[in-house]
């Protein structure tokens, strides 16, 4: 349901450039978000609103950009922002974001500051990890160290912040050349993906019906009926943080023990399956009903279908030996087999792509983002940049090679599901080429300089998130919709990466040289967390090197072969019920909390569908929609409060 503003479209007009004001903006309000999201995220633990593809963060920046700028369309409606400058806002606010989230910078200055400071002769860092890596890419200076994990101290001394401008300057040059290859791939993508393809990026939809000029979706009665209810829980449920005694209508997996179905089943080798809960968030059945009805059930499915792997393989005997049933290798294979079909399925475009770049501009490729020769500079250049980079940070030229390609592919197979489907999650949690590699390859083969090396990258990888790319295609297709010409979008959407990286860096050393990064403000110590486990893996694998490993290669090629097989009957065949998406994401933390939701989801649009048809399921979008900004907005305001009170207030999510 992507409806354009009024009288614009860029597919029947000729597209404008972004509005400078819109921009400088959007500039502005990414450092606020940004400290935001590292209180909250980080520092603190309270909530996560980056883990997920809409980020809270941002949509509550939008409808406070919108009331503010409601009354200005009745009294100055000159002054007012249109419905292009919203989308600007929405989409750079967004990517700044995304770099300043879990899953991204907020990793980066523990990880570079927990090594030499916590190595002791018991742990073995000291000969095991610290000869290995790079100096001029982490921090080894002692007293800034300790200040930066005790606290009590500011950023502002030199000894502190001296010891940082190196490898901070280094690796801010690694995120332009990072971020200029995700803008190319976007790129060359766009025109296939958006015009020819026309992939509806579910994602996409709420702030384009935000942001429409005839805010058709804030007139909508079922709207507000969903938006008053979620609202009316969430502050019931708040309130039930503050003061126990008030009662509670629990959405949360975590919320009662007894939803957690896992803890009930006691007898082997039904307990195999661990966490399985039940949760009835609202954000996520709104989401849910708004995606393909064959990727809920598809996520849903392919979640018990793990966890019959699980008890099957404690059945046999074999639960956890050696990582069997190796669930996030398999993972890894499908999304490897994702991007594989969908670059074979565009492999004309990408002919037509390659032509263009060798002729030099012009053609089609003038109403692109970049030009094709651009793209591809982009992302040959930048990506050789990325190479070098690895190389200088300790590994060996044939890894870097390896590392960056694969995760160009996971780059491209997470913002080929976005735009295709719009998963309100997209984790990929230790399936990057971090953790694949070495666990494939063995880190015999790896060696002791591959295994350290990727250490320093592991901020970005691990996780997946928060990725910036999805961000940036999803911004394309609001463009297109709004008449904005993509060309104009892109310096700035590289600017606002750049800004949200800086500020979320600035933020997180701030305040842990004034408070100590060691302080545990939440039972989840993120810092300490984000930083250990890399740490204490990457030792182990040098301890005890593990070799070639034959199963490992096995459950990657099985999903590898699964999501091709599965995604050629979807394609081909009408009736075909999974979409290998299911397959690939079904695996992660996130996905144990959302499933049950995405099931109502996914009953509730049969049913419609069954006994509504297709006019039903259109009725029902506002409704949808007002159960996602009623959470993000009262999830939102907690997040506030809790942050002004410097306490753990209510979370919507997890």
């Amino acid at each position: 349901m992507l409806t354009a503003a009024p009288g614009i479209d860029a597919a029947h007009g000729t597209p404008v450039a972004a509005s400078r004001r819109a921009i400088i903006l959007a500039l502005l309000l990414i450092p606020l978000n940004a400290y935001w999201l590292v209180i909250i995220e980080v520092i603190r633990n309270t909530q996560t609103p980056t883990s997920l593809s809409l980020f809270f963060n941002v949509v509550f920046t939008m409808l406070i950009v919108l009331a503010l700028n409601a009354p200005l369309r009745r009294l100055a409606p000159k002054l007012a922002l249109a419905p292009g400058e919203l989308v600007t806002i929405y989409m750079l606010v967004s990517l700044g974001s995304a770099m300043a989230g879990i899953d991204m910078l907020c990793g980066m200055p523990p990880e570079l500051a927990y090594p030499a400071h916590y190595a002791t002769p018991e742990n073995q860092w000291g000969e095991l990890v610290l000869p290995w890596l790079s100096r001029d890419l982490a921090v080894f200076d002692k007293t800034s160290l300790t200040n930066f994990w005790a606290g009590g101290s500011s950023l502002y001394l030199p000894e502190n912040y001296r010891p940082w401008i190196g490898p901070l300057l280094r690796w801010n040059g690694f995120i332009v050349l990072m971020a200029t290859v995700f803008l190319g791939l976007a790129s060359v993508s766009r025109r296939r993906w958006i015009e020819s393809e026309r992939l509806t990026y579910p994602v996409a939809q709420i702030p384009l019906e935000m942001t429409a000029g005839s805010l058709g979706l804030f007139r909508a009665r079922t709207f507000w009926l969903a938006f008053a209810l979620v609202c009316a829980i969430d502050l019931l449920n708040g309130w039930h943080v503050l003061k126990p005694s008030v009662p509670q209508i629990a959405v949360r997996s975590t919320a009662i023990p007894q939803y957690n179905l896992g803890a009930q089943l006691i007898d082997r080798p039904w307990n195999a399956v661990g966490f399985f809960a039940v949760s009835f968030y609202p954000f996520i059945i709104g989401m849910g009903m708004l995606i393909p009805k064959e990727l809920t059930f598809s996520c849903w499915w392919f979640y018990l279908f793990f966890k019959a792997q699980m008890v099957a393989a404690a059945q046999i005997g074999k639960l956890e030996a050696n990582g069997f049933p190796f669930m996030r290798e398999q993972s890894f294979g499908a999304y490897m087999g994702l991007v594989g079909f969908s670059l074979w399925m565009s492999r004309g475009h990408l002919a037509r792509v390659a032509r263009a770049a060798l002729r030099g501009d012009g053609g089609d490729s003038t109403r692109e983002a970049m030009s094709y020769r651009t793209s591809a500079l982009a992302v040959l250049g930048a990506g050789g940049g990325l190479v070098w980079f690895g190389h200088y940070a300790g590994m060996s030229t044939w890894y870097a090679m390896a590392f960056f390609v694969i995760y160009a592919l996971l780059s491209q197979a997470v913002t080929r599901i976005r735009a295709e489907m719009g998963i309100p999650s997209h984790e990929m949690h230790f399936v990057g080429p971090g953790q694949i590699l070495p666990r494939l390859l063995g880190s015999r083969n790896v060696g002791p300089a591959n295994t350290v090396s990727s250490y320093l990258f592991y901020w970005f990888n691990y996780g997946h998130r928060c990725h910036p790319m999805p961000h940036i295609a999803e911004g394309h297709k609001l463009a297109s919709r709004c008449g904005l010409a993509p060309r104009s979008l892109t310096l700035p959407m590289l600017a606002a990466m750049m800004v949200g990286s800086v500020s979320a860096l600035w933020a997180m050393l701030h305040i842990w040289y004034q408070d100590g990064a060691a302080t545990k403000w939440a039972p989840y110590h993120a810092s300490i967390w984000m930083a250990s486990l890399p740490t204490i893996e990457i030792a182990s694998k040098i301890q005890s090197p593990t070799r070639f490993n034959v199963p490992v290669l096995v459950a990657v090629v099985a999903g590898l072969v699964g999501s091709i097989v599965g995604m050629a009957g979807n394609s081909r065949l009408d009736w075909w019920p999974i979409h290998p998406v299911g397959y690939a994401i079904s695996t992660a933390w996130a996905m144990e909390h959302m499933w049950f939701s995405l099931f109502i989801a996914w009953a509730v649009k049969s049913v419609l569908t069954r006994y509504g048809g297709h006019s039903a399921l259109k009725q029902a979008v506002p409704f949808a929609m007002g159960m996602v900004l009623g959470d993000f907005l009262t999830g939102s305001l907690w997040s506030l409060y809790g942050t002004w009170k410097g306490i753990r207030a209510y979370s919507i999510w997890v």
